[in-house]
């Protein structure tokens, strides 16, 4: 079981440039500087982390995606994806 407590949000410091022609992004960390680029399902968790809680990211995230891919599919997806986001500060709690 992946539990996480707390809301989500991108960085405020963090500047991002998408291609939606190119189904990518690119991610800007001036904190640590570095250029990221995010494919389409990195880029669309970043899109679903505006202060929601991490519970409905993950199911807004799952429920979009599992008819292409199948709902454990979609999970493992997910948690790949949101964990690179957190680690590269693209992401930060919004709980202080």
């Amino acid at each position: 079981m992946y539990s996480r407590n707390g809301s989500y949000a991108k960085a405020p410091e963090v500047v991002v440039r998408g291609f939606e022609e190119w189904g990518h992004a690119y991610a800007f960390t001036p904190d640590d500087p570095d250029l990221h680029d995010l494919n389409t399902s990195a880029w669309f968790i970043l899109e679903l982390c505006d202060g929601r809680p991490f519970a409905q990211i993950e199911a807004d995230y799952v429920k979009a995606v599992a008819p292409t891919m199948g709902a454990d599919v979609a999970r493992i997806q997910f948690h790949q994806g949101f964990d690179l986001l957190l680690n590269r500060n693209i992401i930060a709690s919004t709980d202080h």
